[in-house]
């Protein structure tokens, strides 16, 4: 084993409108983790990105815990200094806690000489995280289609082309996504069912194909977006932005993020979704960003620095 470990996970956003905990999409915003083992038991936790008021530094830190839990789980306890370089805002529907669990899996395939195959790290994953979608296509990158069989986690992963961008409006506030899940109904009507299916098949068409030739109506919900719209203010709006460049626009994963797929002018795309939020008074940052089509599986490395 190296005497560092490297590991690079993208950010993603789930669900993509229609795609209610089916989906998700790697982008290219990335947390870096890197693990020094140690000899003595100690665990340190060292710290660099966004929203560091939201990120704890010690044992308490999702990482750290998820690491040494699964260490010694294995029978394989041991120290190591952590050191994350993050680029992925936190809370706020950005797939941050689904990176962070993936990262500290391929960690502990390298720190215990286990290397995981895919089906076993997703579901891991999985059960930490609680659902599928964010950790598939963490791992997987591009487009990735996944589903729950029992214990299992099947997943699928095309490609995205780049002709394809994609604008991210990050509201300064955090949406625990315990708390957007609580306001979800137990049952559908047959109607928003076919409605949603429908839909999603239609995405998940074009994105294997690689034709990408979305429709903005493609995207459009009703499992978990319109129950979530008063945890967002100013997403009715946002989501009823209409632009010449614009494919589609959704919630990304949870919220409060927004996110639009395009096909050129992002700065003025992101301009208007910003508009319709701060028409509410919240303010935001946009980012424009290509999907990453290697995911954490591609850009995971041992190395001896």
């Amino acid at each position: 084993m190296s005497q560092r470990i490297s590991v690079r996970v993208p950010a993603t956003s789930a669900n993509l409108g229609c795609l209610f905990d089916c989906a998700g999409l790697a982008l290219a915003l990335y947390l870096d983790l890197h693990v020094t083992p140690r000899a003595d038991a100690l665990v340190t936790v060292g710290y660099r990105g966004l929203n560091p008021d939201r990120i704890p530094t010690d044992e308490t830190n999702l990482i750290a815990r998820t690491i040494s839990e699964t260490l010694r789980g294995w029978n394989t306890p041991r120290g190591f200094d952590l050191e994350i370089d993050n680029q992925i805002p936190v809370g706020v529907g950005l797939g941050s806690s689904a990176a962070a669990i993936v990262g500290s899996l391929a960690v502990c395939g390298w720190l215990a000489d286990r290397p995981l195959p895919d089906e076993e790290l997703l579901r891991l994953a999985a059960r930490r995280e609680g659902h599928p979608d964010n950790v598939a296509a963490a791992w997987e990158g591009g487009f990735t289609i996944s589903a729950r069989h029992g214990d299992d986690i099947i997943a699928y992963s095309c490609p995205v082309s780049d002709t394809l961008q994609f604008v991210v409006v990050v509201p300064d506030y955090a949406l625990p996504t315990e708390k957007a899940r609580a306001v979800l109904p137990a049952e559908y009507s047959s109607a928003d069912a076919v409605h949603n299916l429908q839909r999603a098949a239609m995405v998940v068409a074009q994105f294997f194909s690689g034709k990408a030739s979305f429709r903005p109506w493609f995207f459009d919900d009703r499992m978990h977006q319109p129950y979530r719209a008063h945890l967002v203010p100013g997403l009715a709006e946002a989501l009823s932005f209409s632009h010449p460049n614009l494919l589609g626009t959704c919630l990304s994963g949870a919220g409060p993020s927004v996110l639009a797929l395009v096909n050129g002018n992002a700065e003025g795309v992101a301009r208007g979704i910003q508009d319709a939020l701060a028409g509410r008074e919240i303010t935001t940052q946009a980012y424009t960003l290509r999907a990453d089509n290697r995911g954490a599986k591609g850009w995971t490395r041992p190395c001896c620095d």
